[in-house]
């Protein structure tokens, strides 16, 4: 896990430059303000009925109010949808492991199916499964199914009565759009501030009743709950000026990535790696180096020349190309 990980680092007095976590590090300006403005929230109860909050994401993202979810991190709410299921699930591989975790832990049987279009909509014809997860853009490679492709698996699913789950967790560092499912999301990604933990979503409205007749109850802090209702108003202009950074700062690791004989993919704020080099030893280079990066190996099809890396402002980039640019000289 990201936390424990990280966390062992800093035990140790070290501050590594963490590629691994896929997180925002173009930062809203005023975010260090918000939350120190924010900490006196944490003196009260937040309302439980959480009806500002509701307001602000259904103004946010259009969606009806009854529709509406929210949690502490959008794990929360992929747990509950696992909890719909009694038989089975297929997951679209490779990707996301606590997908998998889930299913085990409700005893559901487990579906792979490759990430692929035709794929995915010949087995929901052929064998209707009870649900299907679709990570979208998909950690860790960075795939991603525009919004035509997703309303034609959406409307497949509801023909075949197959429940559809699309984690759109990293889908403000593309292009968003909705899709009839169980739609989930997380703000603190985008924010640059995973540990805060704020997940939201859109679900059929009766299980949306069901989600919040059985949720903890205050569940989102009210630190959260105050920084949730600064910045969805502003998600989709922020967003914009990200995706801009993003992308120029992608495309400099690519084509330099490219020159030390890296293949990347991914198109949104990490990459996956291939090189012809062993992923793990990649690592501990750059571990002795105080860089982090993801090995890939734990994922389903994925082997153990793939690694993961987040995009970065480019000081950082260059930091990490840098050492890469030593490994590759010492091992070639």
């Amino acid at each position: 896990m990201h936390g424990d990980y990280y966390e062992s680092y800093l035990k140790k007095g070290l501050k590594p430059l963490d590629f691994a976590s896929n997180i925002n590090p173009f930062r809203p300006g005023d975010l260090h303000e918000t939350l120190t403005e924010a900490i006196e929230s944490a003196y009260y109860y937040p309302q439980n009925s959480y009806r500002s909050l509701v307001e602000v994401i259904s103004g946010s993202t259009g969606w009806d109010s009854k529709n509406i979810v929210f949690g502490n991190g959008s794990i929360e709410l992929i747990e509950f949808f696992f909890r719909t299921l009694r038989k089975g699930v297929a997951i679209v591989q490779p990707t996301f492991t606590e997908y998998e975790r889930f299913a085990k832990i409700y005893g559901l049987r487990v579906h792979d199916v490759p990430w692929s279009v035709e794929k995915i909509l010949e087995f929901i014809e052929s064998r209707k499964p009870e649900g299907i997860v679709i990570c979208n853009p998909n950690n860790p490679t960075g795939e991603f199914f525009r919004k035509a492709v997703m309303e034609e698996i959406s409307e497949t699913c509801e023909r075949k009565n197959v429940k559809l789950m699309v984690d759109q967790a990293f889908i403000d560092f593309v292009k968003t759009h909705d899709v009839d499912a169980f739609q989930i999301r997380s703000l603190t990604k985008i924010l640059g501030i995973p540990g805060l933990r704020f997940g939201y979503g859109c679900f059929p409205e009766e299980y949306a009743e069901k989600f919040h007749d059985t949720r903890i109850p205050w569940s989102v802090n009210g630190v959260a709950k105050f920084v949730a209702e600064k910045y969805l108003p502003r998600l989709g202009a922020f967003s914009r000026y990200v995706r801009a950074r993003i992308k120029t700062e992608r495309n400099h690791l690519v084509r330099n990535l490219k020159k030390l004989g890296f293949e990347c993919r991914g198109k949104a704020n990490f990459l996956l790696c291939e090189g012809e080099f062993q992923a793990e030893d990649v690592f501990r280079f750059l571990e002795r180096k105080n860089i982090l990066i993801r090995t890939c190996s734990d994922f389903k099809w994925l082997n153990n020349r793939h690694f993961r890396i987040a995009v970065k402002k480019r000081e950082e980039n260059r930091a990490l190309l840098r050492e890469l640019e030593v490994f590759v000289q010492e091992n070639s």
